[in-house]
């Protein structure tokens, strides 16, 4: 195994078996009467889950139902024996709850647990990757365009605020409602009743310095945004903010078409920006074995470099040192004692002094016949 094999390795285990654990949330919009599926689905692993739970968690919070594996589900209250069905099983690490004939009360947040051994310890509770926030409208007509928003406890969430009928040109205000459930919905803001030191509705339990209007220009004209501070997970509840238009009066009871669910996390505050950390770790991850590959790419281009030199300069070496004597023995030479050296070299074209021949010798007759 390479270095980087290694090293890919390492990062695929340390994303796979940390105690990054938490959950997605996914909006589910119902009307009544009609049917829902929660696949909860959990990562593979040894050994694998005896039972999972699904339950609720904000507005009635209870176990829904258990399965065993190879066993039939138990559901938590018998009236809902007959409209829950299930299929899969616990130990495949997935099972699929049907809910139908849905109704109102149905409205509320679930979630999955996946129950694993552990010989040493309590089982071990393994949460699903999705949650789901399910709302069952009571009038078909009047369902609304809802939206998610996710922050921890302590943190804030930004609401758009839109006109209700689709025309802010003439805006004179914003006003906040919220809806808990199938409870009235209330008036937490208004800017006409909340402007300077007015006291806030007595309908409202929000504080209205954890309220902050800001507005910015946009492609469409100013765009106004609610921005609610300081969250905790009893303000989790469905959420709407509309522009209060010049002349128009605000005596609406519902929420609008515009809603946003605000979903406010407890102790599992750390994980509500689970996707964002892990993409950015993946990303970190995948930066650094690029730059750890780059390296030993670098490095093994230099040694085959430097392996490519030692094996080119071998010959040369090997040449200077038959050649590098024969010039040192040159230099003392006189040019009376280079003719016997030369007299034995038979291959003219290779004696690199072959013009000295002539001296060592006597001269041709020829030449003594011209002078």
């Amino acid at each position: 195994m390479t270095g980087i094999q290694y090293l890919a390795c390492l990062w695929t285990l340390f994303i796979t078996q940390t105690g990054f654990v938490c959950s997605e949330i996914q909006f589910l919009e119902r009307n009544e009467g009609e049917s829902v599926v929660l696949p909860c689905v959990v990562e593979q692993r040894n050994p694998s889950p005896f039972g999972i739970y699904l339950k609720r968690s904000w507005l009635d919070p209870r176990e829904v139902l258990f399965k065993y594996t190879d066993s039939e589900v138990s559901v938590g209250k018998a009236g809902d024996k007959n409209r829950i069905s299930d299929s899969g099983d616990p130990s495949i690490h997935s099972l699929n709850v049907t809910i139908s004939q849905l109704s109102a009360n149905d409205t509320d947040r679930y979630y999955c647990e996946f129950m694993v051994a552990n010989p040493s310890s309590t089982d071990d509770r393994i949460p699903a990757k999705t949650e789901f926030f399910l709302l069952v409208n009571a009038d078909a007509a009047g369902s609304a365009d809802i939206g998610l928003v996710e922050t921890c406890s302590g943190g804030s969430a930004v609401l758009p605020c839109l006109p209700p009928r689709g025309d802010a040109l003439t805006v004179e205000g914003v006003s906040l409602k919220r809806q808990r459930g199938q409870a009235p919905v209330e008036v937490l803001y208004h800017s006409k009743r909340h402007h300077g030191s007015s006291p806030p509705s007595s309908s409202s339990q929000f504080p209205i310095e954890r309220v902050q209007l800001s507005s910015a220009p946009g492609p469409e004209g100013i765009t106004y945004n609610l921005t609610l501070q300081q969250l905790q997970p009893d303000d989790s509840a469905l959420y709407s903010c509309q522009l209060l238009l010049r002349g128009g009066t605000d005596t609406s009871t519902s929420l609008g078409r515009h809603v946003f669910f605000v979903s406010v996390r407890g102790d599992q505050c750390g994980c509500s920006n689970y996707s964002t950390l892990v993409y950015v770790l993946s990303s970190a991850g995948v930066v650094l074995l690029l730059l750890l590959l780059l390296a030993f790419v670098m490095i093994y281009k230099g040694k085959a470099r430097r392996s490519v030199k030692s094996h080119t300069q071998a010959p040369i070496y090997e040449e200077m040192t038959v050649v590098q004597p024969a010039a040192r023995k040159l230099q003392p030479l006189h040019l009376e004692e280079m003719g016997s050296k030369y007299t034995n070299c038979h291959v003219k074209k290779s004696c690199p002094a072959n013009h000295y021949e002539s001296p060592s010798g006597a001269l041709s007759p020829r030449s003594d016949s011209q002078k």
